[in-house]
């Protein structure tokens, strides 16, 4: 029991990290990476938290360049098809409008690259995360343990003063027994009287400090129950901040491989815009006409533009809850224990 407070604290202070990762990691897992978590976490997870953030600064930020290349790379295919439409055979044009559309893509296959290490990178960072929420895991199922094993010597102390109170009350009837008997025999059981008052009057101060005792335990097992209720509900809190954990490392790598296949893909079109301008100067050995490969290019950066939606803010936010001491079951675990 002395230990007691300092358990509630860093209960508390689990409760606020979990909280927070709860919050950050739903959003992430649904497809918001433009966050940051500010809630101040204890001192043992601030460097965590930093991590964290700085994971997603990064990621977002090569995001943001990826669509904003694909974009330009988009609107220099557009310019490219006008001046085509317009100019028709001037070479130099065409050629120039290429030679930028080549640079253009060039930037968004070195931002693609980019992206898929960060993934990584933020991969590495939620397994990490996952492996340091594993120790204070195993401390709270411990101490569940601890507060288990508490309470059942509760139980077995309140079921030894159960059974100590009839012996209690036979021996306060003995010793009431006696003392009518000596006080009918006269004055020659004056002691054997004297005797039996006393020991009546030790029972009854006997059977008063039982019912303390058992008052006592009463309370003991009602808070180490509580607390117990708290350890278990923590455990859970920390079962899914596993799968949550989990999931978003599974959209990291999910985006990794969508960034190595993009890369892939602007890699083909690179050698197709490569092949377009060495052959713009002998339309006749084209099997196919510049609009063609502008096509494949608008329909690649435009793929490339509905992949990286798929990580653009989902318009619902899951902010951090502030951590509270009571052990009620939380809404946001709805999602795991459905």
């Amino acid at each position: 029991m002395r230990d007691r407070d300092r358990l509630e604290n860093e209960l508390l202070e689990l409760r606020a990290v979990a909280d927070a990762l709860d919050g950050s990691l739903r959003r992430f897992a649904a497809g918001d990476i433009y966050q940051n978590m500010d809630i101040a976490f204890p001192r043992t997870f601030d460097g965590m938290r930093k991590d964290f953030n700085r994971g997603l600064r990064s990621l977002t930020a090569s995001l943001d360049e990826i669509i904003s290349r694909t974009r330009e790379l988009r609107s220099e295919s557009t310019e490219l098809r006008l001046s085509l439409h317009l100019k028709g055979e001037e070479d130099a044009a065409r050629t120039a409008a290429v030679s930028a559309a080549l640079a253009s893509l060039a930037g968004v296959s070195n931002a693609t690259r980019s992206q898929s290490a960060r993934a990584e990178h933020v991969a590495t960072i939620l397994h990490n995360a996952r492996l340091d929420l594993d120790r204070p895991r195993q401390a709270a199922t411990a101490a569940g343990t601890t507060t288990g094993d508490a309470a059942h010597s509760l139980a077995q102390l309140k079921a030894l003063v159960e059974d100590l109170r009839p012996v209690v009350r036979e021996a306060a009837l003995l010793a009431l027994n006696s003392g009518v008997n000596a006080a009918q025999a006269g004055p020659a059981s004056s002691d054997t009287l004297g005797a039996a008052k006393t020991l009546h009057a030790l029972t009854q101060q006997i059977g008063t400090t039982l019912e303390a005792i058992g008052r006592e335990a009463d309370g003991a097992i009602q808070s180490v129950d509580a607390s117990k209720n708290a350890l278990d509900e923590l455990d859970r809190e920390f079962q899914a901040q596993h799968l949550y954990l989990e999931a978003a490392g599974t959209q990291a790598q999910a985006l990794g491989e969508d960034a190595r296949q993009q890369e892939r893909e602007l890699e083909t079109i690179r050698s197709e815009l490569g092949l377009t301008s060495r052959r713009i100067h002998d339309p006749d050995r084209m099997p196919h006409p510049p609009l063609f490969h502008l096509d494949a290019i608008d329909r690649a950066a435009a793929e490339i533009e509905r992949q990286a939606d798929r990580f653009k803010s989902a318009g619902e936010s899951y902010p951090p809850i502030t951590p509270s001491p009571g052990s009620g079951r939380r809404s946001h675990l709805k999602l795991v224990k459905s």
